[in-house]
């Protein structure tokens, strides 16, 4: 079976429930709601992942002081549970022998920074698995991307690699990062309230960020995101067809006053996903499963779950996944930190289950790490590595 065979047929025969809450979670509703008022958090949604069955949860308000509930298929903004997505479909590329994992990024394109002579060494490899040596984000122009240790060496969290491989997969392809991931993803597994892009139409079913202090915010690059869709609208384009040069016109028009760089842009294959829990679940739904359906997807996930680079003694980095050992248990998980947006995920390809949730507060994290723990009946070491 190829991999679009398998991807499809993934998503059109598994089972999906919607209880308004996990069995056995009724005793504990108002405490859950007493923890989400005590954190100023107006919200989570979370999705339970049993081989093909999805069950679900969701609790609290859209906005605060605003009466809409909010259900599995509330979007929101999914931060840096994007890596997990686009390092399956950027490792898609690798299985089709499109790109390698083991030739220097400058290969295929230039470097930010030429002049640097450790950056001149880096690999796909390292940029999956935060090895690279690139700092996380870059927030003004002075500032040169340098490799600041040897790569493969040790373990430093990079959003700026993982933009730079959407600029590599944007010129392999011919096409927008958005674009690949609707054609590969989520077209195919039915994740149809989930873009890479800001498009308006998600806009009604979106929960708002909140301070740490449950105030709604400001959405991050706001003014940017509405001159790409204008821009877009004047060429009769999609907006997922916008690629990194469209992004980079549009703040310059929008807000002249920012650095053009990678923490400013989206669509960002760091962190610009918005989702639901229902559909991030049939994604994680497709990672648990792959090995029985075998074929690319099961050599996919194999490559992301693999050790590549070790944090502590039971933390260590695949490719686009951190990796928890759990007792016996190896567990793939990732973090999401946008700001008024907390998530968390964990999967085992093994077991065939996983767990994604999501928050619309910045003390999210507290909210996630105890519903969780409740939920899951397990600690994680991941909770501590953070």
């Amino acid at each position: 079976m190829n991999r679009r065979s398998a991807i499809q047929g993934m998503g059109a025969s598994a089972l999906l429930a919607h209880p308004a809450l996990l069995p056995g979670a009724a005793a504990v509703q108002e405490d859950t709601g007493r923890l989400l008022r005590l954190a100023s958090v107006p919200s989570y949604s979370l999705a339970l992942v049993e081989g093909e069955r999805i069950t679900t949860e969701a609790r609290g308000s859209k906005r605060a002081g605003d009466p809409e509930q909010v259900s599995a298929d509330t979007v929101y903004a999914a931060a840096s549970l994007t890596k997990a997505v686009f390092s399956y479909t950027f490792l898609g590329l690798v299985h089709e022998g499109l790109v390698s994992l083991d030739k220097p990024v400058s290969d295929y394109l230039p470097l930010p920074n030429p002049d640097d002579a450790r950056s001149r060494t880096i690999t796909a490899r390292h940029l999956l698995s935060h090895s690279g040596g690139w700092r996380n984000w870059r927030n003004n122009a002075s500032q040169a991307l340098t490799a600041d240790f040897d790569p493969g060496s040790r373990w430093s969290y990079s959003g700026e690699g993982f933009f730079f491989l959407q600029r590599v997969m944007e010129n392999l392809t011919g096409k927008s990062f958005a674009q690949v991931a609707r054609e590969r993803v989520f077209t195919p597994l039915g994740m149809t309230r989930t873009s890479m892009a800001a498009l308006a139409e998600l806009e009604p079913h979106q929960a708002s960020g909140h301070s740490g202090r449950g105030e709604p915010t400001q959405p991050f690059g706001r003014a940017t995101q509405l001159e790409l869709r204008r821009l877009m609208a004047s060429r009769n384009a999609p907006l997922e067809h916008a690629r990194v040069e469209d992004t980079e016109l549009a703040i310059r028009t929008a807000e002249p006053t920012l650095p053009v760089l990678p923490n400013f842009l989206a669509p960002n294959a760091a962190a610009s996903m918005l989702t639901t829990a229902n559909d991030f679940a049939r994604f994680l739904r497709h990672l648990v499963t792959a090995r029985a359906a075998g074929g690319a997807p099961a050599a996919i996930v194999q490559l992301m779950m693999t050790p590549q680079v070790t944090c502590n003694e039971v933390v260590s980095w695949g490719l686009g996944v951190g990796l928890e050992q759990v007792g016996s248990t190896r567990l793939a998980w990732q973090w999401g930190d946008n700001p008024g947006f907390k998530n968390f995920f964990w999967a085992d390809a093994v077991g065939g289950k996983a767990m994604a949730i999501f928050t619309n507060g910045d003390r999210g994290a507290r909210v996630y790490e105890r519903v969780i723990r409740a939920r899951d009946g397990r600690d994680h070491p991941a909770f501590l590595f953070l």
